[in-house]
């Protein structure tokens, strides 16, 4: 709270360079990234134009189906320049091209944007030099990074690699090989993270077809290429109940690109997150089905598929007596099942 008052503080008493500045963006999943170039435009300008894409403009984004809504997105920039006394030094209007109001709007000075724009900004200074504009300073505003090194990007967190802040989920489990869940944290996870479902039927049909499906055990995985609608990306450790399957459950997988990967019973390996990473980045660039072999035991896997996964991916796993729990992974959910993490050893 003391920082923001002092970003309002410093940017009420600053001379401006520019009058009249515009800035263009999705501004899906509000990030550091974006705050920044928000602040440095507001810096600098005695007022911004701020462009909010509308769906004609990100429809070939990655993921574009995830993309908050125009409403949501406003409203999330709304409170950012509200928390700083900023609503009155700007104005949201909608765009539908890259050009924005850059066309119409003949007073406007200078456009801030990150590297990534900067082909798109020159081709709309010549537009503007033919109608008798003048041109647009440009001002590259340097990325923000995460933990992990890499620019923070909208993009990464709907496939569910970073948090808003940049965090990496494939970074927590690096610090060490195994990650052991303490015997008196047991009953914590065996509560089930979101509604159980009785029939695997009714899964089946409430998933869109857009949707990555992981599945967490032999049961749920088996029971979904019975019913002609295989997981994704399937994780199984040939036992249920630590009995063992037939061999002729185990052929159920057999078309499957198969990884395999070492998790002992009541802990997280390393190696088990790795194979699961590589699962989903397999899958979505092959869209071929992908099954885990574990030896050991894959029931607490389910933690980092809903961590490494990316947004609306649905995570099932049995819950033993009660049927099926199926996890919708969202940015909520995610940070659940982490702070659920952080109780690991």
């Amino acid at each position: 709270m003391l920082r923001l008052f002092t970003l309002a503080i410093i940017l009420l008493f600053m001379h401006y360079k520019f009058n009249r500045s515009l800035v263009g963006g999705t501004f899906d999943r509000f990030h550091l990234g974006h705050q920044k170039l928000l602040t440095t435009a507001f810096q600098n300008s005695e007022k911004v134009i701020i462009g909010l894409a509308t769906d004609e403009l990100f429809k070939d984004k990655s993921q574009s189906y995830i993309i908050e809504d125009y409403k949501t997105r406003e409203q999330t920039v709304l409170d950012f320049l509200s928390q700083n006394n900023l609503a009155s030094r700007s104005e949201i209007v909608p765009i539908h091209d890259f050009y924005g109001t850059s066309l119409t709007d003949a007073d406007l000075d200078a456009i801030f944007i990150t590297e990534s724009n900067r082909e798109n900004v020159l081709k709309m200074n010549e537009e503007r030099q033919k109608k008798g504009f003048r041109p647009l300073e440009i001002i590259i505003v340097a990325y923000v990074h995460g933990n992990d090194g890499e620019i923070i990007s909208s993009v990464r967190v709907r496939n569910g690699e970073i948090d808003r802040e940049g965090n990496s989920y494939v970074k927590l489990f690096e610090k060490q090989s195994e990650f052991v869940l303490p015997g008196n944290e047991r009953g914590e996870f065996r509560k089930p993270l979101s509604p159980i479902v009785k029939e695997m039927k009714d899964v089946i049909s409430r998933l869109q077809s857009s949707e990555m499906l992981i599945a967490v055990g032999d049961i749920v995985a088996e029971s979904l290429v019975k019913l002609g609608r295989p997981a994704d990306v399937s994780v199984i450790d040939g036992r249920t109940r630590r009995e063992i399957l037939s061999a002729r459950s185990s052929n159920l997988f057999h078309a499957m690109v198969r990884l395999e990967a070492e998790n002992p019973a009541g802990v997280v390996t390393q190696k088990g997150v790795l194979a699961l990473k590589e699962a989903i980045t397999n899958y979505e660039t092959t869209h071929k089905k992908q099954v885990i072999i574990v030896t050991g035991e894959e029931d607490l896997l389910a933690i980092p598929a809903i961590l490494l996964s990316p947004l609306q991916t649905i995570v099932v796993y049995g819950q033993f007596d009660q049927g099926i729990v199926v996890v919708n992974v969202s940015e909520q959910n995610k940070k659940r099942v982490y702070n659920l993490f952080r109780k690991f050893k």
